[in-house]
């Protein structure tokens, strides 16, 4: 990745995290403004990356956290920004990109959960969330013998998942050019 696409992603992402910790919000006029610049730099700069692989990662970026938005884990924002940093970093790196976003979404909202005291309730979420994906019907599962029968459905509080993003992007990046 030439040093100008970085240096512009990482103030782009440094801005977005700061959007998301303060308002949880991040704004559209920042990731529209990212992703064209993502597909012009790549595009001019002649890097190993140019138009249509821009173009693609930003598809893939987008395609990738869709599920995501559509089960109301995570806001529109995070997706369009993941699909910004696939118009920086191309096709083949935005898979990379989204697995250490996972993982640093996970050590994420581990933290924030500890920090905002919600551990127990996300730990239920994510124990209903998977007895759930076996299957089985609700009523059988939960049978009022879990903490969570009533409540679990409620969110364990809200996380700034742009940090995930700025975090699996670097992470992937350090790991690509080191």
């Amino acid at each position: 990745m030439h040093l100008s696409l970085l240096i512009i992603l990482s103030i782009l992402l440094m801005i977005a995290c700061w959007q998301d910790y303060r308002e949880f919000r991040i704004k559209n006029k920042l990731v529209v403004t990212g992703a064209i610049l993502g597909i012009a730099l790549n595009t001019f700069f002649a890097t190993e990356t140019g138009f249509l692989n821009a173009l693609a990662g930003l598809g893939l970026g987008l395609l990738l956290l869709l599920p995501f938005y559509l089960l109301r884990i995570m806001g529109a924002g995070d997706v369009k920004l993941l699909a910004m940093v696939g118009a920086f970093v191309g096709q083949q790196a935005i898979f990379e990109v989204f697995l250490y976003t996972l993982i640093a979404g996970g050590f994420l909202a581990l933290f924030f959960s500890l920090w905002q005291g919600a551990l127990r309730k996300m730990i239920d979420n994510v124990v209903l969330m998977c007895l759930l994906a076996l299957s089985a019907k609700k009523s059988e599962i939960l049978g009022g013998n879990f903490s969570f029968a009533v409540e679990a459905s409620a969110s364990a509080g809200k996380l700034p998942y742009a940090l995930a993003i700025t975090t699996g992007t670097g992470v992937a990046l350090a790991l690509q050019y080191l």
